[in-house]
């Protein structure tokens, strides 16, 4: 198996001059300080030390930082830079979406809105640099959804006018700059949108739920921070390639983040906003994984609980989980954390690299000090004492009704790499070129493989949602969770946006693209490694009226 650098290597790209010093570690010219003796060496905040976890979560409610917008008329919405204390007595730039209501000003808001309501806003751009935002999960006519080719130079304005036709669900807005969306989102444009309908007050009404109390919204990133503690991006030919890894994990932005909790059910709902990585979750009490109950993904939730004790969440993708924190004793700690697996990185067919023997030659070269797939905290529960309350579940949640696809036509998607970049279908994007055409209202079936040399990637549509039909040829650490029919795991439920995609993987979806929007509609579909994205793999496909 090749690790990141060492396809980077083969690939032929020209590699950013450093040495390989006798411990393994790149001293880059670039990176010789930050690595190799500067005040971030002893790593404070390494996720991997459990007695590391001593920040209070930030938990969103109220106005102010990612506060709880409920929506009642026409934002404006401001995207500005600004600093942030993402670090403990430290101030980091930062880039903020900043809106007022009532009276009230926030930033990052968690916008929260009503299902059928109509949400009109307008983003100025206060930044350096041309911007977007991209409404992720919402299903908008094209001009609405935030196209690359939407994105508006400094001091531009866009004008946003569309009805909320999603269900009920935890979907999220970020921007999508054209070639700068990994930079962007990376440094904060990012936040949550929530939508609420009768199945979502049903169930927060049986089991007791109130947001910012027992209803959590928990964005999960990674980052990297300078000597100074400021945060850092400079990806080199590599990682841009490959994707940016951080080293210090954030919950809402909380780094060795804790949160105190009763012994009772809390609902997490969990968003990797991370640029490139994957985690691998679970709910850990004295390295034993305990039960959780899937309850939602991207699109909402699903039809009934499903319980697990681990689960892959990638780049853009949503799950909705309910944990009883009544598994512990009053006094014991519990850790979500992200559990080791295989990356798979540039791995291909056997022999597939010409007998060349290169998988174990030298170790990734990443600048990160978590590699891809390795086992660390994300966040530790401090249970405490209290009522003990045992939540009863509905049977069903909601109704998830199979799209009919007898006669749907099938389309074949492949994922590959070549000219020194990941492609889609042998493409790598370009603004006004439409890869295909869909007619209106046509159910297709989308067979997206990841067959040849590569990694794994976490691919989005925009536009519309999907259902997961079948997983073929998965990987074993992924076999072994698809126990709900057709290789598919409790990711896969229900309505969907994004899906991870692994190497030798085959992921069949089915997607209905029914819509009332008049005329042509054109929409992207992308990798959501953000550094992917920016690298052009991403497609245009048409929607014809």
């Amino acid at each position: 198996m090749l690790k990141r650098r060492q396809l980077f290597q083969f690939a032929g790209v020209a590699v950013v001059a450093g040495t390989v010093g006798a411990a393994g570690v790149y001293y880059g010219s670039r990176r010789s300080s930050e690595l190799a003796g500067g005040p971030f060496r002893h790593y404070p905040f390494d996720p991997v030390a459990a007695a590391n976890f001593q920040q209070k979560l930030f938990i969103p409610v109220g106005s102010g930082p990612f506060g709880v917008l409920d929506v009642a008329g026409p934002l404006k919405i401001r995207a500005t830079a600004a600093s942030f204390p993402l670090l403990p007595g430290r101030e980091s730039p930062f880039l903020l979406y900043q809106t007022e209501q009532a009276g009230k000003a926030y930033q990052n808001p968690i916008l929260r809105i009503e299902s059928g309501a109509r949400f009109t806003a307008s983003l100025d751009n206060a930044l350096r640099e041309p911007t977007i935002i991209h409404w992720h999960g919402l299903h908008t006519p094209a001009a609405m959804d935030g196209h690359p080719a939407s994105t508006i130079a400094p001091g531009g304005r866009y004008d946003y006018d569309f009805t909320v036709r999603n269900r009920g669900g935890t979907y999220w807005y970020h921007t999508h700059a054209h070639e700068l969306t990994a930079e962007q989102a990376y440094h904060g444009l990012a936040s949550f949108f929530l939508v609420d309908d009768d199945d979502q007050r049903r169930l927060a009404k049986a089991l007791d739920l109130q947001l910012g109390v027992t209803d959590l919204p928990l964005v999960i990133q990674d980052k990297q921070f300078d000597a100074q503690g400021k945060l850092l991006y400079k990806p080199d030919a590599h990682e841009a390639m490959m994707g940016w890894l951080g080293d210090i994990v954030l919950a809402n932005l909380t780094p060795n983040a804790v949160q105190a909790v009763t012994p009772r059910t809390y609902r997490l709902r969990l968003l990797n906003g991370s640029n490139s990585r994957i985690y691998r979750l679970a709910f850990v009490k004295d390295n034993t994984a305990l039960n959780f109950t899937v309850i939602g993904t991207d699109g909402g939730l699903i039809e009934r609980p499903e319980t697990v004790s681990e689960a892959f969440l990638a780049p853009g993708e949503r799950l909705d989980v309910l944990f009883d924190a009544g598994q512990a004793q009053p006094g014991e700690d519990i850790f979500l954390r992200s559990l080791a697996f295989d990356a798979m990185e540039n791995e291909g067919p056997a022999g597939g690299m010409g007998g060349m023997g290169m998988g174990r030659m030298m170790a990734s070269m990443s600048s990160s000090r978590l590699p891809l797939g390795a086992e660390f905290n994300v966040l530790k529960l401090s249970v405490t004492a209290g009522e003990r309350v045992v939540a009863k579940l509905p049977a069903t949640l909601s109704q998830v009704k199979p799209i009919p696809t007898t006669g749907a036509a099938q389309r074949k998607i492949e994922l590959s790499m070549g000219q020194m970049r990941f492609l889609i279908n042998g493409r790598t994007f370009r603004m006004d070129e439409i890869a295909f055409d869909v007619k209106r209202g046509a159910v297709e079936i989308w067979n997206i493989s990841n067959p040849t040399l590569g990694m794994p990637h976490p691919m989005h549509i925009h536009g519309f949602s999907f259902q997961v039909l079948e997983r073929i040829g998965s990987p074993p650490q992924v076999a072994a969770t698809a126990r709900f029919g057709q290789g598919r795991t409790v990711s896969d439920l229900g309505w969907k946006d994004t899906v991870l995609v692994w190497p030798g993987e085959t992921v069949r979806v089915a997607i209905d693209f029914a819509h009332d929007y008049p005329g042509d509609q054109t929409y992207v579909f992308h990798c959501h490694n953000l550094e992917h994205e920016d690298g052009g793999m991403m497609i245009n496909f048409r929607v014809k009226a």
